[in-house]
């Protein structure tokens, strides 16, 4: 008898481990389902720019999405079949296989920056930045949420304090909606206004301002976790890797770019923040395999080491890079394109080009993103263009449009790029079956009426980024973001996203 209690006890204990098991793999599947396939921008927090499933060429317009009148729409990011996008008035829920808007909210105006989704106990978080409204210079209407035990769990150098001066009272907002029902969740207030975008890791939500702030917030309740300060203003994405952050800061009167490192838990600088510029200007980076790697204004694409922002080494391609793009690191290459049109991978081991390709176009606000086997970049002329990873060959590209094509998010079925110029918006493309692939090595030959005019644009733009940063920095908010519409480089060579 106590034989059989102890057998019916083994079996009551195996099964409540086969239990716990099952609740547990269940968990971890649902966990698994919650990460969207595109976050933020270029994909994650590091800015990878991959997607090994992605959608393959031939392409074919799988639908267009104009923006509102008058305005433009932010890059997407994608969940599932859900797509989002910031524009001036509302961010917009897009269904990517109709261009349908599913769903709309509110917003009180600001740059169109890149927002982020994030995942927690509350399911799916959406993150954007509101403000400052274009009819108020307060940013009035838009109360801190931020729970009132905040201040007593943030470090002392969460007390940011605004400059003295006119501008100071245009400030941003962290906003969050649950992106299941839209509702919303929490708004933290920030001390300036930013177009920085969002970028989020492990829970934690950032972004920087034209002051210099960099800001850490719970995703779970909107609380302030640090802030930190840096002298300039943090106009792009931040990169996040290994529970570091990294910023590239523009320095105050426009004395150049430098790249800023912090702890990711504590807000502490990683290395010291009163380091050299690293050039007049440069590209949004992005991090991984313990480097950091964007280009230059000067034509340099650079790897800095991630433990203490040391240069490791410096390679020369042929035109600028501009402040709206960012590398993409897949296949243990990192690959960039410059303003020229000129597409490159690079070992990031040493900086060896491994290939280019030129497309005598330029290339102003899209970043190279890896789909799969293929390189997908956007072009001045509204073309799409795919690249053999492999071979550095154009293997398809599309026909010009009107308005330039952006920066390009991806799904398992879909890329959708944002458009420029007078026709701003969206624009996805999908496989076409029925469709041709080609084999076009770059071109050889030089195209002297697109050269003479490609490197008159530049030239006028490193003009205008060194000598007129003044005019560039304070710009009416609504007129500086990525789907402005002008296709003028000269107008938007400031905006990181």
């Amino acid at each position: 008898m106590p034989r059989h209690g102890s057998s019916r006890a083994v079996l009551a204990a195996a099964a409540a481990v086969v239990a716990v098991a099952s609740l547990t793999l269940l968990a971890t599947g649902a966990t698994a389902q919650e990460q969207p396939t595109w976050s933020q921008f270029q994909g994650g927090p590091g800015h990878p720019g991959v997607l090994a499933d992605g959608p393959q060429p031939p392409f074919r317009v799988r639908w267009t999405l104009p923006a509102p009148a008058g305005e433009g729409l932010s890059p997407a990011i994608v969940a599932d079949d859900l797509a989002v996008s910031v524009g001036e008035e509302a961010v917009y829920g897009i269904d990517i296989a109709t261009g349908a808007v599913e769903w709309q909210v509110r917003r009180d105006g600001g740059s169109l920056s890149v927002p982020a989704i994030g995942t927690g106990e509350r399911g799916r978080i959406l993150v954007f930045i509101e403000g400052p409204a274009p009819t108020s210079a307060t940013g009035s209407g838009s109360a801190s949420a931020t729970p009132s035990g905040a201040a007593s769990t943030a470090p002392a150098s969460a007390s940011v304090s605004p400059a003295p001066d006119d501008e100071s009272t245009e400030t941003s907002t962290l906003v969050a909606i649950a992106l299941s029902d839209q509702r919303e969740l929490w708004r933290t207030e920030l001390v300036a206004s930013s177009r920085s975008g969002v970028t989020i890791d492990a829970g934690v939500a950032l972004a920087g301002d034209r002051d210099g702030n960099l800001y850490a917030v719970s995703l779970a309740d909107g609380t302030l976790l640090w802030t930190a300060s840096v002298e300039g203003a943090i106009n792009a994405p931040v990169a996040v890797a290994d529970a570091r952050v990294y910023a590239v800061v523009r320095q105050p009167n426009d004395l150049g770019v430098t790249v800023a490192a912090f702890d990711l838990e504590s807000g502490k600088a990683a290395w010291p923040t009163d380091s050299q510029a690293v050039s007049i200007a440069g590209s949004i980076l992005s991090v991984g395999e313990g480097e950091l790697i964007f280009g230059s204004i000067d034509r340099f694409i650079r790897g800095l080491d991630v433990a203490d922002g040391s240069e490791r080494w410096a390679t020369l391609a042929r035109s600028l890079f501009f402040p709206s793009t960012a590398p993409a690191l897949a296949h243990g290459t990192v690959f960039l394109a410059d303003f020229g049109g000129g597409l490159y991978r690079i070992d990031p081991s040493d900086g060896a080009r491994l290939w280019s390709f030129q497309f005598n176009e330029l290339v102003i606000r899209s970043s190279p993103v890896v789909s799969g086997s293929t390189v997908l970049v956007g072009l001045n002329d509204g073309r799409l263009a795919a690249v053999d990873v492999d071979s550095g060959h154009l293997i398809w590209e599309g026909s010009p449009s009107e308005g330039l094509l952006g920066t390009i998010a991806l799904d398992t079925d879909a890329a959708i790029a944002v458009k420029g110029g007078s026709h701003a918006g969206l624009i996805a493309f999908e496989h076409d079956p029925d469709g041709a692939l080609v084999d076009v090595a770059s071109p050889t030959e030089l195209d002297i009426g697109t050269t003479l005019w490609r490197y008159t644009v530049a030239a006028a733009s490193v003009f205008v980024i060194a000598f007129f940063p003044a005019f560039l920095i304070r710009r009416r908010v609504g007129s500086d973001d990525l789907s402005d519409t002008t296709d003028s480089p000269e107008l938007v060579d400031e905006d990181p996203t």
